[in-house]
């Protein structure tokens, strides 16, 4: 099949930004709509598009084709689409894979610009199924039309009830809120929409992009971004596919204060890949993916009910002026159960959020009103409320009107309805009192127990977590995001054009020529000489001064330690010949390195390779024997500043040690920044590692260990 000037109604065109943004509001937001396929009776994927839009209230025009009826249920329906009374908005497709290509072709010469195509098994059909999509990218390609799928059960616009869904498997009635879906798979985007209303957390759209011919995940994002109606975004991805696509939408997601919050899958798979260097070995594509969506601003979690679990506190709490942002970094917690209270401090010093005593106005409230509770926090309300729990009220507003805390949890455990409502609910008042203030709630569910308690929380508006390290880790994310979202905005990762180089073979340079190139791109590394015997190493070591350390130099050896290839505090001659013959006698044809010895407190470790999605790429983190067992890293793409470094790295366990403003830090992110723009500017450069860089004793960070390849 071959599509010319005969499929007039379009042209084939290279989309902009803007005309995908209105083929995709004539695909979620149709006047008019027509179902391709549709039929009373049979399978639920003819069946169900017509039944779903009008059960969830859809205002548009509806119209059916189908040469076998003339009317399904009050929609009129025609036996071809040349028969429409006008030409709709877009189509919803439920024919069978070998009718597609035939059926969006008539779509094209009707003048209809858009479709979603429901069929799935087209790589089933083997090379009759390539076939069937090689005439349909044909299509797409000659003239314009723009595709949602195929494999795929269809979208769901909750706010105006347009749900031409080819499926059943979703709740009779859909809350509206502020929280967007979108994700590949058909099964798990049904399943984040069912387990967000069930919480009580409302929706602005949910969309599966199925296979993605044409449209895909990040065209929707992008939509959402723009859209007045939604506040977040949630997604599960497994792989970018399209990296350049994805940065823009994370940059203008963070700009316009809508969060994209991303589960991603697959982590494991590509994270045990072993290449030659120590830095390759930590930058499997799921962890480079990873650390740049966070340089991105996107939000990234660890299961998929963090994503609405997070995604309700955008939702439910106010967002301030980004001349109000602040850290948002202090937590006070009041609890029914010291135990869980304690839980919820434990869960805050994880995650980095700051637990301070309450003021003293709060204290004097505290004992004025209560006999056992201990004025502090976590603040226990104790079984005293029990007996009065007109104490509750009070002693929950004074927590949440303390100024020395920016977010404030309540946490209950397990309770009968009863005793929920005489000693809970006052404190969910006080919380829906100050619509201002940034409060949740936590409480341990178990099922018909719980049910009622859930309810009367999701209809307050407060935000609900089910365990209070649940709420303590959506808060923390929360804070992070609000704390950065100025630099997100003038800062976030470069928009600039992906590059990437398939890798040929590489020429691997040993120690003293790979340490001899990064000097020149502003890389510090301790004193050194390069020796060809034994007393021309005593020499050196003389030169330099005792204690020295002593070095092969080989592009068979990546880890020295471990075969005996360096030899640390050498204090005499002696100890330096000896050491000498004992390393050339095992391999000759190394070179021998004399270096100053230089104690640290701690090793870190700036590495690079060529990621096939981002380009060049840089790692930096915990380094020295620990890099590969303990995986503490992150990854920032090129050229990179030192801020966008130093706010990678507090992500990580190694740079929090180190401490956020610390010169430590700052030194570290400052070599880093270098090592990026080095790396970005030399095309020649297939890789690199630098492992270990000494924090020194006496504050200097010098790097004694480094292996470039070329190309």
């Amino acid at each position: 099949m071959t599509f010319s000037d005969d499929h007039n109604n379009l042209s084939a065109t290279d989309h902009t930004a803007e005309s995908t943004h209105e083929s995709i509001d004539a695909i979620l937001r149709p006047n008019s709509v027509v179902v391709v396929g549709a039929s009373p009776s049979g399978s639920a994927f003819t069946t169900s598009p017509l039944k779903n839009l009008k059960r969830h209230g859809y205002q548009g025009r509806m119209y059916a084709v189908n040469p076998r009826y003339e009317d399904i249920e009050g929609t009129l329906c025609v036996p071809d689409i040349a028969s429409l009374p006008e030409v709709p908005d877009t189509a919803v497709v439920v024919v069978g894979a070998r009718r597609v290509p035939a059926i969006l072709a008539e779509c094209v010469g009707a003048g209809i610009k858009s479709a979603t195509v429901v069929a799935g098994g087209f790589s089933e059909l083997g090379g009759e199924g390539e076939k069937l999509e090689a005439e349909i990218q044909e299509l797409i390609t000659a003239t314009g039309l723009r595709l949602v799928g195929p494999n795929t059960a269809g979208l769901f616009n909750v706010v105006d009830g347009y749900v031409p869904r080819a499926s059943f498997n979703h709740p009779e009635r859909l809350k509206v809120g502020g929280l967007a879906i979108a994700t590949q798979s058909g099964a798990l985007c049904n399943t984040l929409l069912i387990r967000s209303l069930a919480h009580g957390q409302g929706l602005s759209y949910a969309v599966a992009t199925g296979s993605q011919w044409d449209l895909n995940l990040w065209d929707f994002i992008e939509y959402f971004v723009v859209d007045e109606r939604t506040r977040s975004i949630i997604t599960i991805i497994e792989g970018l596919k399209d990296p350049e696509k994805f940065l823009v939408a994370a940059r203008h997601a963070a700009t316009a204060d809508k969060p994209v919050i991303l589960l991603k899958a697959g982590r494991s798979e590509l994270g045990g890949r072993v290449v030659e260097t120590h830095s390759g070995a930590l930058s499997g594509s799921a962890d480079v993916q990873i650390s740049v969506m966070r340089e991105n601003g996107v939000i990234v979690v660890d299961d998929l009910d963090e994503l609405w679990e997070t995604a309700q506190l955008f939702d439910r709490w106010p967002t301030p002026a980004r001349s109000e942002s602040r850290s948002l970094k202090s937590l006070g917690i009041a609890t029914y159960s010291g135990g869980d209270g304690a839980l919820a401090v434990d869960a805050a010093a994880v995650v980095g959020l700051d637990c301070p005593e309450p003021s003293q106005e709060t204290v004097a409230i505290w004992q004025a009103a209560f006999e056992f509770a201990t004025p502090a926090n976590p603040f226990d309300y104790t079984g005293e409320v029990i007996a009065k729990p007109e104490l509750v009220g009070p002693a929950t507003a004074a927590m949440l009107d303390d100024q020395a805390y920016d977010m404030v949890l309540v946490t209950v455990p397990t309770w009968s309805t009863a005793l929920f409502k005489l000693i809970v609910v006052p404190a969910i008042e006080e919380c829906v009192a100050r619509p201002q203030r940034f409060a949740a709630l936590s409480m341990w569910s178990a099922s018909g127990t719980t049910e009622e308690n859930e309810a009367i929380v999701l209809e307050s508006g407060v935000p609900l977590f089910d365990g209070s390290h649940r709420a303590v880790r959506a808060m923390a994310r929360y804070s992070s995001y609000m704390a950065n979202r100025q630099t997100l905005r003038s800062d976030v990762g470069a928009l600039s054009a992906v590059t990437r180089r398939t890798s040929g073979n590489t020429i691997i340079q040993d120690y003293w020529a790979s340490r001899t190139l990064l000097a020149e791109a502003g890389i510090p590394f301790n004193e050194a000489r390069l020796c060809e015997d034994a007393s021309d190493a005593v020499a050196a070591a003389e030169a330099l001064g005792f204690p020295v350390t002593v070095k092969l130099s080989s592009i068979d050896i990546v880890h020295k330690t471990a075969v005996g290839a360096v030899k640390l505090y050498l204090r005499d001659a002696k100890e330096v010949s000896d050491a000498v013959h004992s390393m050339l006698a095992a391999s000759p044809d190394a070179k021998i390195v004399v270096e100053s010895f230089a104690p640290s407190v701690a090793m870190a470790l700036v590495g690079g390779h060529r990621d096939p999605e981002f380009g060049p790429v840089v790692v930096v983190g915990l380094g020295g024997i620990y890099a590969e067992s303990y995986h503490d890293v992150t990854h920032v793409r090129c050229p990179a500043t030192a801020e966008s470094v130093q706010r990678a790295l507090l992500t990580t366990v190694f740079g929090e040690m180190l401490g956020e403003g610390s010169s430590r830090l700052r030194e570290l992110s400052e070599i880093a920044s270098r090592a990026t723009t080095w790396f970005a500017e030399h095309d020649d450069v297939q890789g690199f590692d630098i492992n270990p860089i000494l924090l020194g004793l006496d504050g200097r960070m010098v790097g004694v260990d480094a292996r470039v390849e070329l190309t």
